[in-house]
């Protein structure tokens, strides 16, 4: 019943991974209200939204942004004659700038990775060599996978379901990983990152909470905090700054507005002392 609501109206706009959050938030909003939903008062939606100070603001967000679609989709089908979610003031979105990781820091983490672990180290050196999201890297099948020699591309769908061709031009290692982890796992068709059969693991694609555990995991043993969204920030971030267009950059990432391809555009202190430098020499020479 619970997917109801989210399932028809946005069954082709969410990746299975945005409705299964959407989901989870449902089940923890009906464990925490009364059993009749159509007498929540705003006062207890509140509560749920701001309960635990634990979760992100992104978090918080999400479940805003779930509770309006089930409101509204319960008053459609009559189920309730009022919206308390009319009364609560949206979460609005933090402005800040993306937080990319030094390739320092990155490798530090990848050279965490056991060796044997060849999934693991392909997912996330797929996902630091691409930006792609860990969302499109999970849903990835062995037949969106193209790796003709100087051709090596992969096939995402992301948000929305928009599918767009990634190039593997400049992710050799990617390349690389790649064809060992799909000869080792003898995988043609299906998910190419999956449970592993020798744990009993599923043939699905690879669970979200999986891939996050794994990273934390290896974030630990290489001291580093970091989330695996880092590693999608720091990819663009070091695109724009060695001088690749952001309408390319825009393209690889798979953005719909060329403002969010920009975000990453911000340089630090150093680089910004280096252009003036750089631009008072050459004025220098013009005298």
């Amino acid at each position: 019943m619970l997917l109801k609501p989210l399932s028809p109206v946005y069954a082709s706009d969410l990746c299975l991974n945005t409705i299964k959050s959407y989901a989870h938030d449902l089940r923890l909003f009906v464990q925490a209200v009364p059993a009749d939903l159509t007498i929540v008062t705003p006062e207890q939606i509140q509560t749920f939204l701001t309960s635990d100070e634990h979760h992100s603001a992104a978090t918080r967000r999400r479940r805003y942004s779930t509770l309006c679609t089930f409101y509204h989709w319960l008053l459609r089908h009559g189920v309730a004659d009022t919206n308390p979610m009319d009364r609560l003031d949206p979460i609005e979105q933090e402005s800040r700038e993306p937080r990319p990781l030094s390739p320092e820091a990155v490798t530090k983490i990848l050279q965490a990775i056991p060796a044997s672990n060849l999934r693991d180290r392909t997912l996330f050196t797929l996902l630091y060599e691409t930006g792609i999201r860990v969302g499109e890297a999970l849903s990835l099948l062995a037949t969106d996978v193209d790796l003709s020699t100087d051709d090596e591309k992969i096939r995402v769908f992301g948000k929305g379901q928009r599918e767009r061709t990634v190039m593997l031009t400049a992710a050799p290692e990617s390349v690389r990983l790649l064809r060992r982890h799909l000869k080792q796992s003898h995988n043609t068709s299906g998910s190419v990152f999956r449970g592993d059969p020798r744990y009993g693991g599923s043939p699905l694609p690879l669970e979200y909470s999986v891939a996050h555990y794994a990273w934390q995991k290896y974030c630990q043993k290489a001291e580093i905090q970091a989330t695996i969204h880092h590693l999608r920030h720091s990819r663009a971030s070091q695109l724009l700054q060695a001088g690749v267009p952001v309408t390319t950059v825009r393209k690889q990432l798979g953005h719909r507005n060329i403002q969010s391809t920009l975000l990453y555009a911000e340089v630090d202190q150093a680089t910004i002392k280096h252009d003036l430098l750089r631009y008072q020499l050459r004025k220098g020479r013009q005298r």
